[in-house]
């Protein structure tokens, strides 16, 4: 999960390390966020704000990463290099 996405303040973006669509929508749930959160494609991933973000954010399961280019190198390096940038 990145802290703050740098284009969007007051956002962030959570993703499966495995591309797991139902980890996803689990924590989805765990953390109230609606149903329009979850993103299909590429690079499935959560879009948290408000009280969902802060309930992420506090989760002791949740790597948090600064910036949302570290994330996403992070992910890049545990799937082997094999995606790009969303």
């Amino acid at each position: 999960m990145d802290r703050e996405n740098l284009h969007a303040p007051g956002w962030s973006h959570v993703l499966s390390t495995t591309h797991d669509l139902d980890e996803l929508e689990a924590f989805r749930i765990l953390v109230g966020a609606p149903r329009q959160a979850l993103h299909l494609g590429r690079w499935p991933h959560l879009d948290l704000k408000l009280e969902p973000r802060e309930r992420a954010l506090a989760s002791p399961d949740v790597r948090v990463f600064e910036r949302t280019s570290e994330m996403l190198r992070y992910i890049k390096a545990l799937r082997g290099g094999a995606q790009t940038d969303a």
